[in-house]
């Protein structure tokens, strides 16, 4: 989000050479002439030569500031452009989410449709150079920065695949992230992610839970991890998938009024879970909140953001957008939302882990996995994951805790024996700290692939351009 001059630190400078000359500021309340008058007193004698623009819109910014909101806001009409573009995710570029894992930057997903999925470019290339300039060892802000260019510029990129270098012409084009995905997993579980809550967002959801419908699931997992909200409107239509008669959330107005959102819609005859972490927000929230609350939806993952209140879109009538906050929200039980979040009904850290952990709450089975070059895949869908597996003399290691989730199983530590407690498939393995099975790195165990298979009946396991893959029976 750009930031910009504010009055209020144009006041902290004036407040601060108050004190330097020894006299105690007074508390006053300005009006409307003192205002004017400053400001021209301002652009006849300050060292800066401010514009009547500029001051202006320091004035608007400082009022803004002075409500302590962070969710309201004056956009310029230009500012206003680039937030809807925001909200609707579009944005300028070649369509590649990059990852750092190992020491190397990779190519952690492409957009479909976008230039680099229509060129080639593919999960797992290693991108060893920009325009000429090697980015093996640069930053992902760096990386970005070189990417990123106008609309209708070109950017030449080079990447390495199975040991082959690959070079790419792209141009930068519009590029809009898709709203909903879906994908039928064993078992019959349903899985349907959901990035943003923009314009079209409820029919995307739709077209995509009519297809696993169609197909007969018998449970659904909704993706909501880093959906920061956008229009409650799309929360609303979405809802009334899985609530025949309720509300959303209680709307509380500025003068205690309570506005319901109320909800006409329909039931489902299986059991649904919704994956949320830190960057679940807002409409996210109102979702998951209302689901919660009606029991037709379990949460799992990490507590979520905690925006518990909505802005509306006003514009100003001598040119611009203010958005301002004009309600708080609370989910249908009377739950506050704002500074505390929404809590999973079964916590689980770490992308990969939470996606495992919402396929066995779900009924399923995760049947591959496939680690390493900044990703993690389950299934067919794809989290960003680093050092997920190392090679050590010859063979591979992958973390602990993951492998057991996806074998179904759990770790523990025992202090007494000092040993690794690994139960999967029924039985408990018991592994020394010390053990040459094991390799600790940073914290986190790595166990021996071998070991994994050994204790996991049906287990296979094989390795090839430095990925792991790991199937179930």
């Amino acid at each position: 989000m750009i930031r910009y001059r504010t009055l209020r630190r144009l006041l902290a400078s004036l407040l601060l050479a108050s004190s330097l000359m020894g006299a105690a500021p007074a508390a006053f309340a300005a009006n409307a002439e003192q205002t004017e008058d400053v400001k021209k007193l301002l652009e006849q004698y300050h060292l800066s030569k401010p514009s009547d623009d500029s001051l202006n819109e320091g004035a608007i910014q400082g009022m803004v500031q002075s409500l302590g909101d962070p969710y309201t806001e004056y956009f310029s009409d230009d500012q206003w452009k680039q937030f809807q573009n925001y909200l609707e995710q579009t944005y300028v570029g070649v369509g590649i989410v990059s990852v750092r894992d190992e020491g190397r930057l990779y190519v952690q997903d492409v957009v479909p449709n976008g230039p680099a999925a229509k060129a080639g470019i593919l999960p797992g290339d290693a991108i060893a150079s920009v325009d000429g300039q090697d980015v093996r060892t640069a930053t992902l802000d760096k990386l970005n920065g070189l990417i990123s260019g106008k609309e209708g510029t070109t950017v030449r990129i080079v990447v390495v695949r199975g040991g082959k270098t690959h070079a790419f012409a792209l141009t930068r084009h519009s590029v809009q992230l898709p709203a909903a995905s879906s994908r039928l997993l064993r078992g019959g579980v349903g899985y349907l992610s959901l990035t943003a809550f923009r314009s079209d967002a409820a029919d995307k959801f739709k077209a995509e839970l009519d297809k696993l419908d169609a197909k007969g699931i018998r449970s659904l997992i909704v993706d909501l991890r880093d959906n920061g909200g956008g229009y409650v409107e799309q929360a609303r239509l979405i809802a009334e998938n899985f609530v025949s008669d309720g509300v959303l959330a209680h709307m509380t107005d500025r003068d205690g009024k309570d506005n319901p959102i109320e909800l006409r819609g329909t039931t489902k005859p299986y059991p649904v879970y919704l994956l949320v972490n830190g960057n679940t927000a807002s409409a996210s929230e109102l979702l998951s909140g209302a689901l919660q609350d009606y029991g037709v939806a379990k949460l799992i993952g990490a507590p979520t953001y905690g925006k518990g209140v909505v802005q509306q879109i006003v514009e100003v009538p001598s040119g611009g957008v203010l958005k301002v906050t004009i309600e708080e929200y609370y989910t249908p039980s009377g739950h506050k939302v704002d500074h505390k979040g929404l809590m999973p009904d079964y916590p689980v850290e770490g992308e990969a882990m939470q996606l495992l952990a919402a396929i066995r709450q779900a009924g399923g089975k995760p049947a591959a996995m496939t680690a390493g070059k900044g990703s993690v895949v389950i299934d067919g869908i794809r989290t960003a994951s680093a050092s997920s597996f190392v090679v050590r003399n010859g063979v591979p290691f992958v973390d602990l805790k993951l492998a057991a989730a996806f074998a179904g199983g759990s770790v523990r530590y025992e202090a007494a024996t000092k040993t690794i407690a690994v139960d999967v498939g029924g039985r408990t393995n018991r592994i020394p700290a010390s053990d040459a099975g094991l390799y600790v790195r940073n914290g986190v165990s790595a166990v021996d692939v071998r070991l994994l298979a050994k204790w996991t009946p049906g287990l296979t396991w094989s390795t090839s351009d430095g990925l792991l893959r790991l199937n179930a029976a």
